[in-house]
């Protein structure tokens, strides 16, 4: 019974690996390694089933289980032939299926007419008998069956055919990825043999070994599943520089420990204590030495694990916004250089719907692109900021515009690159080099590149916007940054158009620029958000952490439809990604349509106001509320309200600059003017209402402001249903 529930076992490993496979598969495509798995646990199966009906069931099941087992494994075989020889297409032509089919129905032929019987016993394992090949005389001669040289086409013939020929294609092709797999899958069926040798040797000692024959199809296709999914290539230099790591900082020390402890063991008998602590000391210098070592071998190129994403996140959230901005360049090329070794970095800033180079420091010349390349509005049609040239070449994500990114990748000489949008307006763009060694640009590249995008939009928002001295210029750079900033935050708007609400906003800054925003955005046609912030600071390092928090906001909702998981992550976006002592001081509110509902978040906003209509009151619905960027963790702090909305209600909120505004005899206008005036005003329509309450305080000051004011009126029309 163990070799039963061991090949069911396989079995179920199969089915598992075939959801493993289907589910790492980026790409909407039927992967052929999937159906592989699958004829692969049908064959398992059968095995078991064979193996449990030669003891408890009729003398013609286990021959039944055996021919459905030889057929699944059979499509198996043929499968991973077209596997090799179409490799790395998916695509499997008519002429092909129809082929393979006409290949199966012949080993089904084969199977119930010269596969006549099979015995199981622990003394002799599985055996099968077969008719043999030629008749007569020609049988002393050539005693061979059927089946064996059935299973040798299956195993052998058909096999090695296949793989010549996809190494044959890839040596074609200008794709050393795809040769580096094609050499893997070689191996994998080479390790598939090597299994199949082992497993027979023990079938020597061990006859029933040869019911888990397909233990070693299961090694091929473990090693196919794997290289599938290897898009790092293993260049000499690497695999050198990971063997020298390897003997440096583990075997060498684990050698010396093995070495110190059979010399340190009479000291057991004497003294446990002292045995413990001499050996301890002894690993602790070891540790401690290896430790230094892999240090050391780290900051050498060849030497450095791939997995550079917890250094480069470090390295980013370093940048100093403050230097000079050729060294804010410099710096993020480094930054690349040391974690990818990188040949070249190009930065792009969008400058009247063209795409140029700034700051070119190998004397390459400049290069310029079209903001309305196809490639461009591909990217932002399906929310992919970084594209990869490795993804391009070798998946179906951008098949129609596979050519215009190919040509964008040759015009910049590049393997990578990351668009930089707000919304659908391109800020800028980065194009990578090529790594270290030639190497590829693989899924964990593209991994942390996403992961990061962050970083990477506020360095593209803040060369095109402050320090592209040719984009901006140094005349007057705060008025022109100011209409810039108003004008993108008023196009990026979504404005509520459900016939029941009517919004209105208004934002008014002391000194041309500020860190006070608001913004709407959609979700779908029954829920839309709203917030309203101001960022601490003043003048144009305001307004651009204004702007990266408002992309940044729309960003993470692309990312996360929970309301308060938004509020967390622009929390932690502040604290790590922006100037040390920004913070922001607002609302996020979510209106829902369906029920009138709005569920809402105060991160410090000084006053959020309900107007009732039945009660022709106006009340302060903020409670307290938690300033983004000081807690580490602020989902412990926050809490979610939410309030009801009826036909004729009111919800107006409103910065500090309103309320702490003075006059000039130093009286403040304070809260309860605020609420006199939506009171004596609920007639008209939202604009207007924010309109008139800005005014109000305006005549009540009788001078101009001192702070940034901004208004959010929503309101509940009375006559829609």
């Amino acid at each position: 019974m163990i070799y039963v529930v061991l090949n069911l076992v396989m079995a179920a490993f199969a089915v598992g690996l075939a959801f493993y496979i289907d589910h790492r598969s980026a790409e909407n495509v039927n992967n052929p390694l999937t159906t592989m798995c699958v004829y692969l646990a049908v064959s398992c199966a059968a095995i078991a089933l064979m193996l449990w009906s030669t003891f408890y069931a009729s003398d013609r099941m286990p021959l039944m289980f055996f021919r459905l087992g030889l057929i699944a494994a059979t499509v198996y075989s043929l499968d991973f032939c077209i596997y090799c020889i179409l490799f790395p297409s998916y695509n499997r032509p008519t002429v092909v299926k129809t082929v393979k089919w006409g290949l199966v129905l012949v080993s089904v032929w084969f199977v119930f007419t010269q596969v006549t019987g099979i015995t199981v016993t622990e003394f002799l394992g599985l055996s099968v008998d077969s008719k043999p090949l030629f008749k007569g005389q020609l049988t002393n001669y050539f005693p061979v069956t059927w089946f064996e040289v059935f299973r040798t086409l299956l195993l052998i013939g058909l096999p090695v055919l296949s793989v010549l020929i996809m190494i044959l294609r890839a040596e074609n092709r200008d794709d050393r990825l795809n040769m580096q797999k094609s050499l893997l899958n070689v191996l994998a069926l080479v390790a598939g043999w090597i299994s199949f040798w082992v497993i027979k040797q023990a079938c020597g000692r061990v006859p029933m070994f040869s019911s888990l024959i397909f233990v070693a199809v299961a090694v091929i296709q473990v090693l196919l599943s794997y290289n599938s999914h290897q898009n790092f290539l293993y260049d000499f230099k690497y695999v050198v520089g990971v063997f020298v790591t390897f003997i440096s900082c583990y075997l060498i020390p684990a050698t010396v420990v093995g070495i110190f402890f059979p010399r340190l063991w009479p000291e057991f008998a004497l003294s446990h204590f002292i045995f413990f602590l001499e050996i301890g000391v002894v690993i602790v210098v070891c540790i401690t030495i290896s430790y230094q070592i892999s240090k050391f071998l780290a900051r050498k190129q060849y030497f450095r694990s791939f997995q550079y994403a917890e250094v480069f996140e470090e390295q980013l959230s370093k940048l100093d916004y403050a230097e000079d901005p050729e060294k804010i360049v410099h710096d993020m090329q480094n930054i690349f250089i040391h974690n990818l070794g990188l040949s070249q970095m190009h930065v792009f800033v969008e400058s009247e719907n063209i795409l140029k180079t700034i700051y070119e420091q190998n004397g390459s010349p400049e290069l310029t692109l079209d903001i309305k390349n196809a490639v461009f509005d591909a990217m932002l049609n399906q929310n992919r900021m970084v594209v990869l040239k490795s993804q391009v070449d070798n998946g179906h994500l951008f098949e129609r515009n596979k050519h215009e990114l190919l040509k964008l990748f040759a015009d910049t000489s590049s393997e990578a690159i990351i668009l930089l949008a707000e919304g659908r307006r391109i800020v800028g763009l980065i194009t990578l080099g090529q790594k270290a060694g030639g190497n590829i640009y693989a899924d964990y590249d593209f991994n942390t590149f996403t992961k990061f995008y962050s970083y990477f939009f506020v360095f593209g928002y803040y060369m095109r916007n402050i320090s592209n001295q040719a984009i901006v210029g140094t005349v007057n750079r705060e008025i022109r940054m100011s209409s810039q900033i108003i004008t993108s935050i008023q196009e990026n708007m979504d404005p509520i158009k459900n016939p029941k609400y009517d919004t209105g906003y208004i934002m008014e800054h002391a000194h041309n620029i500020g860190g006070e925003f608001v913004d709407l955005i959609r979700l779908s046609d029954s829920r839309h958000i709203f917030v309203l912030g101001d960022l601490s600071g003043k003048g144009i390092s305001a307004s651009m952490s204004m702007v990266i928090i408002k992309s940044i906001i729309r960003t993470f909702l692309q990312e996360t439809r929970d309301f308060k998981l938004l509020v967390e992550k622009v929390n932690s976006f502040i604290r790590y990604n922006l100037p040390k002592g920004t913070f922001f001081e607002g609302v996020f509110a979510l209106l829902d349509f369906n029920d009138d509902t709005m569920y809402y978040i105060n991160c410090g906003v000084p006053a959020l106001f309900l107007y009732t209509k039945s009660y022709n009151n106006v009340i302060e619905i903020q409670g307290e509320g938690r300033v983004l960027g000081f807690a580490k963790d602020i989902g412990k702090l926050i809490k979610v309200k939410k309030v009801k909305l009826n036909p004729g209600d009111v919800i107006v909120t409103c910065t500090d600059g309103l309320i702490d505004s003075k006059s000039l005899r130093g009286e403040t206008y304070g809260k309860e003017r605020i609420q006199r005036s939506i009171t004596e005003n609920t007639s008209y329509m939202a604009n207007v209402m924010a309109r008139t309450i800005y005014n109000s305080a305006a005549d009540f000051l009788a001078k101009e402001l001192d702070d940034d004011v901004s208004i959010l009126v929503i309101k509940r029309l009375a006559n829609k249903n």
